[in-house]
């Protein structure tokens, strides 16, 4: 079985996977966040795989990518 976990060394392969995708990616040091913006979205995150995982929620539902409280609460029902 092959796998992959979010660790240090997969940030590099995030980061050039946003960049295969279009995206300007670039860190700001200041608020220690990690930007990507194509077009007219800006995605911000604390890590390219967190920024990975933003651009496919944004790609998959685009404006409409929230769920319903009701959603919501089952989610934070998995963590029980």
């Amino acid at each position: 079985m092959n796998g992959l976990s979010a660790a240090t060394n997969v940030l590099a392969p995030a980061y050039y996977l946003l960049r295969e995708r279009g995206y300007h990616v670039y860190f700001v040091k200041e608020h220690d966040w990690w930007i990507a913006e194509k077009e007219d979205v800006r995605l911000v995150a604390y890590n390219a795989i967190e920024l990975c995982g933003i651009a496919y929620i944004y790609e998959s539902k685009g404006e409409n990518w929230s769920v319903s409280d009701e959603a919501i609460e089952a989610y934070l029902q998995l963590e029980l």
